[in-house]
């Protein structure tokens, strides 16, 4: 309080200054705008006293010489006059300008007032819950109170409490609070639904330190839920509306339904005809319903009904506008419908319209920003960024929609955050964004922002284990 009443004393000394220098800077002003009229009405006397003298001594021939300058000074003297240069040049009022609502506001929110010495800015919090959660596990917190000095705060705090809000609004858990020591306080909670949310940690109705905490819930990864196999070399994958899923059995070159009785209904046969495929390797499902198949080795794009109807065809091996050398990965804008192909051998993504005729492309070979080795697949975010898993340069690359670089995460290696071989890009309706590492034989986790939060698997043929993973999907209900 102290500093804050020096600070206003200081400006009072300031503005006072200001409102007595001002009378004595009007008055200069005033001062030469006078000397300036009383110049000019002297030089007017002394033209018309010279004309009158002339007029009493002069005769007329004389006069009549003299008519002509005499016209001229006059005229330059009243030609350069306007009476609204009569105006004062400064008037007598002054004007305290300010903010008196936003000073109003920022005085009734100034400072706050606690009914103990527990400072909840002080108390910190920590533990992976203020990170990352698990969707159906119950996840820890712990909450160290101090008091304004930063030393442990010994009696039990009036109240502490704990919300986790996901971020569209659309879920809100409460944590449950104990008292494990003197200043140490547990917090426990479980989501219900994965994504980003923000935990909200209260002490008093006061946020502590850090509060809110931006926290992501991952589904359930500890074990599958269920696992399909009778597979021949599974590449691409995706999950239809209606939760079936799709997938590109490469080494039968077709593709297969599969429904949630584990059913599973196949389409096409190796070959290059129209409706036929050799070594598919990409599908998405695009905003028409549709099934688009990356036909790898065929370098075309092929487009079915949800049917199994073969309906379209384009693209042929090269280098140019619409053809491909080897496409694999393949994915649908959800906001434009406009179609995204990782195009290996050529090094670029190319956009497909939502005809399949051709949009534009992006890319080049090298690992500079916005250049690929060897690009492999390709995703969107829930904000239409675009997320290309650049397989050799072991990295991932994000683009605005129209393929603009925007940022990039990952370098080879197997630790916390490092990549091997990056091949498939999936991103959850919370903004997770997941890796399958071909190199690592595992799943690595990050934000969009490209924060490591986690990673799981490892080379085995059992549950959760894996023997190169590529195809990767997540439904609406969050699951991987």
């Amino acid at each position: 309080m102290a500093h804050l009443r020096q600070a206003l004393e200081a400006r009072e000394t300031e503005l006072v200054g200001q409102a007595e220098q001002t009378p004595q800077q009007k008055l200069k002003t005033l001062a030469a705008q006078r000397d300036g009229f009383e110049l000019q009405l002297g030089q007017l006397r002394s033209c018309q006293d010279f004309m009158e003298e002339s007029r009493r001594t002069c005769s007329q021939g004389e006069i009549l010489r003299m008519k002509s300058p005499l016209v001229k000074q006059v005229n330059d003297l009243t030609g350069s006059f306007k009476p609204e240069t009569l105006a004062l040049a400064e008037q007598a009022d002054m004007v305290f300008a300010h903010s008196l609502p936003e000073l109003v506001t920022s005085c009734q929110q100034f400072g706050k007032v606690y009914c103990s010495q527990v400072c909840p800015e002080k108390c910190r919090a920590s533990g992976e819950g203020i990170k990352v959660a698990t969707r159906e596990q119950t996840v820890a917190v712990s909450v160290e109170a101090l008091d304004r000095e930063g030393e442990a705060y010994l009696r039990p705090v009036d109240s502490l409490r704990c919300e986790l809000v996901a971020s569209d609004g659309s879920s809100r858990v409460r944590g449950t609070v104990k008292r494990r020591n003197q200043n140490i306080y547990d917090i426990s909670y479980q989501s219900q639904v994965a994504g980003e949310h923000q935990l909200h940690i209260l002490i008093e109705e006061h946020p502590i330190l850090n509060s809110p905490f931006t926290v992501t819930v991952l589904p359930n990864f500890t074990a599958p839920t269920n696992i399909i196999g009778d597979l021949n070399t599974p590449y691409g994958i995706a999950v239809r509306e209606g939760g079936e899923v799709v997938v590109a059995e490469r080494s039968s070159h077709c593709i297969s339904i599969i429904n949630g009785n584990g059913e599973k209904k196949s389409f096409g046969t190796c070959g290059s005809d129209p409706g036929q495929f050799d070594l598919p390797r990409g599908v998405a499902i695009d905003n028409g319903g549709n099934i688009l198949v990356a036909d790898c080795e065929n370098h075309r794009i092929q487009q079915w009904s949800s049917t199994g109807k073969h309906l379209r065809t384009v693209g042929t091996r090269g280098s140019g506008p619409l053809q491909f050398q080897y496409p694999v990965g393949i994915t649908v804008h959800p906001h434009t419908g406009k179609v995204y192909v990782a195009d290996w051998i050529n090094h670029s993504i190319q956009v497909l319209n939502f005809d399949l005729s051709y949009f534009s492309s992006f890319g080049g070979k090298g690992a500079n920003n916005g250049e690929f080795d060897y690009p492999y697949d390709v995703a969107t975010d829930r904000d239409g960024n675009v997320y290309v898993a650049d397989q050799y340069n072991h990295r991932i690359q994000v683009f605005t929609v129209d393929g603009v670089y925007l940022r990039q995460f990952g370098k080879k290696g197997e630790g916390e955050g490092e990549l091997t071989n990056s091949v498939s890009i999936a991103i959850d309706s919370g903004n997770v964004v997941y890796v399958s590492e071909l190199g690592n034989n595992r799943i690595s986790i990050f934000s969009t922002d490209g924060k490591f939060i986690k990673s799981f698997g490892s080379a085995g043929k059992g549950p959760a284990e894996f023997s190169g993973p590529f195809g990767l999907v997540v439904d609406k209900k969050g699951t991987l």
